[in-house]
């Protein structure tokens, strides 16, 4: 039976981030990786990931030996970053990208992106995911009252999608876990009353937010489902982050999406579309366990794609264990660099292609269905799900 070929299949990256080529400031290899610790060169550099993303860059660039592989890749990144990054696209087939807007964030990392603009860079199709931390952020900064905050939280989330957004994000995970749950709404208000106090004798409200305890995990939760019910309402799905994230400020303790029980369980979630993002990464059995279980699940393997590299074409299968192919999708979160966001789409399809050939050579698959199924994971359930 012929081997199947995505090669030439369009790509929508749903899940991502723009980025700035003048503000990269480090080695190209160090952003092969999710850490923020200083790693060593030579450990980088001999990562599965860092040999694929080379040989596919001599391929493109038509220049061998690392050293000149990277240089070219410089110069062009500095001299042409537009060509350079629609000959990466191009070969990769993306021709849309969901945006998390949250990162990038003036506030934390001193600039943010302009989507537009971002768009006529790349000059693709680009849609808004709306981060809802950043919006937490601003209501705390600018030191909004309980219920006030609560509205105009609402209020910011029915403007973005108003304005073209086509998702919701939440990193929650990232902050005090997935174990979402109701809380008493005097205990919140209280607890969201301290945290406005603490910004008055100034502390600085980035601070604030990414202490994990009690008082900040109530504020989170209710704000949290207050955005779950919104999303629900406005008919937009909702992004989880679940699973791996930037070393050391991710737990993966607290980021299994296990965890999210309680929420599954709350009437006010249960229609809400909600997406796991990165497949739960390690934990994709029980992504796929959770998209298999409630109908409002999904998963979407961004993150997982790149960085398990040669092990993606195992991660597939294992996926395909039990999630419903109707509800897995294509993402790179792929960050400050093109390279991240070209060479996802690369080696996905590739990946692909031996998974769903190895089900059709031993589990009886028909090719026409796997070809179905390898197309939706590329591009139909994004546009299904997003409404693209």
């Amino acid at each position: 039976m012929a081997k199947l070929d995505f090669t030439s299949s369009p790509v929508v990256d749903s899940h991502c981030h723009a980025f700035l080529p003048e503000k990269e400031t480090r080695p190209f290899e160090t952003y092969l990786t999710l850490s923020d610790l200083p790693q060593r060169h030579e450990d980088v550099a001999s990562t599965m990931l860092h040999h694929m993303v080379i040989r596919e860059l001599s391929r493109i660039l038509c220049v061998k030996d690392e050293e000149k592989i990277i240089a070219e890749r410089q110069r062009r990144m500095k001299s042409n970053p537009v060509d350079y990054i629609e000959l990466l696209f191009d070969d990769a087939g993306i021709e849309t990208l969901l945006v998390d807007s949250g990162y990038p964030f003036k506030e934390t990392v001193g600039y943010g992106i302009d989507l537009n603009d971002f768009a006529e860079m790349v000059g693709r199709d680009v849609r808004e995911i709306f981060r809802l931390e950043a919006a937490l952020y601003g209501l705390l900064k600018g030191l909004v009252p309980h219920d006030q905050a609560i509205e105009d939280f609402r209020a910011q989330i029915r403007e973005a999608v108003s304005d073209g957004c086509v998702s919701l994000k939440t990193i929650i995970a990232y902050r005090t876990g997935l174990a979402v749950k109701p809380w008493d709404e005097s205990f919140v208000k209280s607890s969201w009353g301290k945290m406005t106090a603490m910004v008055r004798e100034g502390n600085r409200p980035a601070a604030i937010l990414s202490e994990r305890n009690e008082r900040n995990k109530s504020v989170y939760d209710s704000f949290l489902i207050a955005g779950v019910e919104e999303a629900n309402r406005l008919n937009v799905p909702v992004q989880i982050h679940t699973g791996m994230g930037d070393s050391p400020s991710m737990d993966l303790r607290i980021a299994n999406p296990a965890h999210l029980y309680d929420l599954l369980q709350d009437p006010r979630a249960r229609e809400a579309r909600l997406v796991l993002t990165h497949g739960g990464y390690p934990y994709l059995e029980e992504a796929a366990f959770l998209a298999n279980a409630y109908p409002n699940v999904y998963i979407d393997l961004s993150e997982t794609i790149p960085i398990v590299s040669v092990g993606l074409r195992n991660r597939l299968l294992t996926l395909l264990e039990m999630a419903p192919t109707t509800k897995i999708m294509y993402g790179s979160d792929g960050f400050n660099v093109p390279e991240l966001h070209w060479f996802s789409a690369i080696l996905t399809k590739k990946a692909l292609a031996a998974a769903l050939d190895e089900l059709m050579n031993h589990e009886g698959l028909a090719e026409e269905e796997a070809v179905n199924i390898g197309e939706n994971f590329l591009t139909g359930n994004a546009e299904r799900l997003y409404r693209l």
